[in-house]
């Protein structure tokens, strides 16, 4: 019961949990995705801006 017979049981048992032996069949027909809502040609479209850090900016505030 070493170390290395836990850690290969967990990585079977987390190997066998994602394999296609047990998972469920897939479905016979598919469908679409559909959005919610009505589509409008007047949307706007706003890029979002991200306020990151610089790396410069927590050592001017400290100091």
């Amino acid at each position: 019961m070493g170390l290395r017979d836990r850690i290969g049981r967990r990585v079977r048992k987390v190997v066998d949990r994602f394999s296609g032996e047990f998972s469920a069949p897939a479905p016979e027909t598919l469908t679409p995705y559909e959005r919610p809502g009505v589509p409008t040609e007047q949307a706007e479209v706003v890029m979002a801006r991200l306020n990151r850090p610089t790396p410069g900016a927590a050592k001017d505030d400290e100091g």
